[in-house]
């Protein structure tokens, strides 16, 4: 019988495209970008081949959550600090570039 891959991640990571932007603490790095998946620990964001960054880079970042209750609907403004971790091959256009929040946020996502 085959054991279940063992899941490394504490946060679970939920499907979501919101925007994000992300900047340095110098700010001399400064883009807009979409994520992919986020969790509480971190953010898988596409981004331009030109706006590739470094694993190490410290960012700060602004990403707007979409709420909705049965009558509403607005996005959350949220902001917070990370550090990006890897970045994966461009294809069609655009890098994905994997962010780790520090600390880890409390974004109370639903499936």
């Amino acid at each position: 019988m085959a054991r279940p891959p063992h899941e490394r991640r504490k946060h679970q990571r939920h499907p979501l495209s919101c925007p994000v932007n992300l900047a340095d603490e110098a700010g001399s790095y400064a883009i807009a970008a979409r994520t992919i998946n986020i969790s509480d620990g971190g953010m898988l964001v596409s981004v331009a081949p030109q706006n590739e960054t470094d694993p190490g880079l410290a960012l700060s970042l602004k990403l707007s959550i979409p709420r909705s209750t049965p009558n509403t609907f607005l996005m959350q403004p949220v902001s917070g600090k990370a550090v990006v971790v890897r970045h994966e091959p461009c294809d069609n256009g655009t890098c994905q570039v994997a962010i780790r929040f520090e600390p880890p946020l409390e974004l109370d996502l639903e499936v």
